[in-house]
């Protein structure tokens, strides 16, 4: 491997020969490229790359790093480094380690499932669940969010259902939640161990319990690892924290974020993670990447400004490798119709006359809700374009049906997998599945074959449920050819079932399960891991997203995405839409320090999409109103400081309209006196 290709920074970072190191790398300096040269590095002076874990956020990043490395290095020596998501790499080591772990066994459970579960748990609760008012799904998220901040059930209750506030009417109502919460999720949780489940923070939460708790597991995985990678290090919550902490001990930390693009606290991610590592991990040394390799300095300054304005000191500013460029553009619009026909014109434009592609293009938003009014221009004047987001492909329902049957021969006490594989089959309502499920579950698990379905199920309805188990049963070791057999045996029943979209929408999905099933050994790990993160497809493609809307079949078109979904994106042109008072920071946040500076790094994020053009919009309704309010004596210092681009240094950008240059209206230049009459006399 050369290092000719990569900077001063990048190279001390990629030849450190100390213990732990943080390294922070700011938006466009190159990160994944580093962490590339890193792991060639090491297995070309001798580390076995099996015993170099590289762990990120998505499946997708984590490929694209292991296959650079492959593709840098000659021969086969990268062959046995292994990539993974968090997540997908507890449940690869409960695999690996079956007695040390004790949870090979259990079947992970995808959001869908785990409501499910959790509305089974209010029934069988129901004595105090009828007492609350709060749904399933709440109360999943408060468990989850409690776990993975590792806080305690009454906090978590204050911050996500009483945001926060600490008053004594608050605490008599968390005090008489909690007690009836806990009953719940106490429930929620014997089921899970009594069917064998697993949901996404138990995974973690298994592994990082004996690896905090057991000297012999550390051991063990100390043989197994030498080095650990981690990407995007702000992201981490302290759930991971805690699941990373002994590998202080274990092996060699590298860890690469930027605190300034942590941007998921809503998740739990805490970027104190990256603000505090070398007070959190001993004989750890920082280093820092400043050199941006994507946008122009222009852009740059805009950014590094709007982070000089916090009050946490991040100690970065980036230079631009490529030197100047265009200012970034404010556009002040009346309406989102207003905004959106602007930068349609500006789109096509571009397009037409100056040579650029769709794809060229990226707009972001705070949501995919306020950018309907812009998907409706595109449609009306035919720009081609997709939006990323939704339901997942193995959620989807036609998908989960064949899943089902997969679960229970993986599982055989997965009742959520047994009654939609028995409700499946025409004729099978919810009653009879529940009779037949308790004659199923009565029986040993290896006494469940087709044979005995077919026994205990009379009539055609027993023999679909034979056929169908027989055709995964008989295929048990090769994954590839039991999706295909069932879906052999599946398809009439799925095409009468998803009659109205069948042709156009859902059987083409099932050649894509039967490619993504051939890179799995075994039906657990096919099912766990496809369930982890099925976002992309083969190939680095955006090919099983389920709910993406696509305008076109041609691969150029422009991308609409939330700023938490862009993480990893650029354009040569970037929107960022309604970059306005209330907006930015989000209203919802004011009075709140912690919540404003993450929007301050949100819309950081957003200004380093850009390559070469960043585009700004905001409302000049939203300036006047907010413009009104601070100017009034009633105004309040939260009031005065609630808007990021308040004191913006004018020489930072260039303002315009859709209709011609902007410019701020004069006023008189004397204050005068309020004349105000009755308006009418008393005649």
């Amino acid at each position: 491997m050369s290092l000719e290709v990569y900077n001063e920074e990048q190279k001390e970072a990629i030849n450190f020969d100390g213990k732990h190191l943080l390294l922070l790398a700011g938006a466009g300096t190159g990160k994944t490229k580093t962490i590339v040269g890193r792991a060639a590095y090491l297995i070309e002076n001798g580390t076995p790359p099996e015993k170099i874990q590289i762990l990120t956020f998505t499946k997708r990043s984590a490929s694209e790093i292991v296959e650079r490395v492959k593709a840098g290095i000659s021969g086969r020596s990268a062959q046995a480094l292994n990539g993974s998501t968090f997540h997908s790499w507890c449940n690869q080591l409960i695999t690996l380690f079956p007695n040390l772990f004790g949870a090979s066994s259990y079947t992970v459970i995808d959001a869908d499932d785990q409501l499910g579960l959790m509305k089974m748990a209010c029934g069988n609760a129901k004595a105090v669940y009828g007492k609350l008012r709060i749904k399933p799904q709440k109360i999943l998220d408060l468990f989850s969010f409690a776990r993975n901040t590792r806080t305690n059930l009454t906090e978590a209750i204050r911050v996500l259902l009483h945001k926060g506030k600490d008053d004594e009417e608050t605490n008599e109502e968390i005090e008489e939640l909690r007690p009836i919460l806990e009953i719940v999720i106490k429930e929620f949780q014997k089921l899970k161990i009594q069917q064998k489940y697993l949901d996404y923070d138990d995974l973690l939460l298994v592994v990082g319990n004996r690896l905090n708790k057991d000297e012999n597991a550390r051991r063990i995985l100390s043989n197994a690892y030498d080095y650990i990678l981690v990407d995007e290090m702000q992201d981490t919550n302290p759930l991971q924290w805690f699941l990373l902490a002994p590998f202080e001990n274990i092996c060699k930390l590298f860890c690469v974020g930027d605190d300034a693009q942590s941007i998921y606290s809503f998740r739990g991610a805490d970027f104190k993670n990256v603000h505090s590592f070398t007070d959190r991990v001993r004989n750890s040394e920082i280093k820092k990447l400043n050199k941006n390799y994507r946008s122009t300095q222009e852009i740059l300054d805009l950014s590094n400004w709007l982070l000089e304005q916090s009050p946490i000191v991040y100690n970065k500013k980036l230079n631009a490798h490529r030197g100047p460029g265009k200012k970034p553009t404010i556009v002040n619009v009346s309406n989102q119709f207003e905004e959106a026909n602007y930068i349609a014109d500006k789109i096509l434009t571009d397009f037409g006359e100056n040579g650029k592609s769709f794809s060229d293009f990226l707009i972001l938003s705070r949501s995919q809700y306020y950018t309907k009014p812009l998907q409706a221009v595109f449609l009306q004047k035919k720009i081609p374009y997709e939006t990323y987001g939704g339901r997942k492909f193995l959620e989807a329902a036609h998908i989960k049906d064949v899943l089902a049957v997969l679960r229970v021969i993986n599982n055989p006490l997965d009742q959520i997998a047994w009654m939609r594989y028995l409700t499946f089959v025409h004729g099978i309502g919810e009653v009879r599945a529940s009779n037949y499920l308790r004659e199923i579950l009565s029986v040993g698990p290896d006494q469940i074959n087709g044979e005995f379905l077919e026994s205990i199920i009379p009539g055609l309805e027993g023999q679909t449920i034979k056929k169908y188990y027989e055709a995964v049963s008989e295929n048990k070791h090769n994954v590839k050819a039991a999706v295909k057999d069932l879906y052999k045996e599946m398809e009439l029943d799925l095409a009468l079932k998803y009659a109205k979209d069948w042709q156009e929408k859902r059987k083409g999905d099932f050649p894509v399960l039967e490619m993504l099933a051939e890179h799995y050994s075994t039906l657990g790990e096919f099912i766990t891991e496809g369930i982890l993160d099925n976002s992309v497809g083969l190939g680095g493609n955006h090919l099983l997203e389920g709910s993406k809307i696509q305008t076109t079949q041609h691969q150029d078109h422009v991308i609409i995405s939330t700023v938490h979904s862009a993480k990893g994106l650029e354009a040569d042109v970037c929107f960022v839409l309604n970059v306005s008072p209330k907006t930015y920071p989000s209203s919802y946040s004011l009075g709140n320090s912690e919540e404003i500076e993450e929007e301050r790094r949100v819309l950081y994020v957003a200004l380093t999409r850009a390559k070469n053009e960043l585009i700004i919009t905001r409302t000049t309704d939203s300036l006047n109103a907010y413009k009104a309010s601070t100017d009034s004596p009633f105004a309040s210092n939260e009031e005065e400081s609630a808007y990021f681009f308040e004191n913006l240094p004018e020489e930072l950008v260039k303002q315009e309209s859709p209709l011609g240059q902007f410019k701020k209206p004069i006023d008189a230049t004397s204050r005068n006196e309020i004349d105000l009459d009755f308006g009418f006399d008393f005649s």
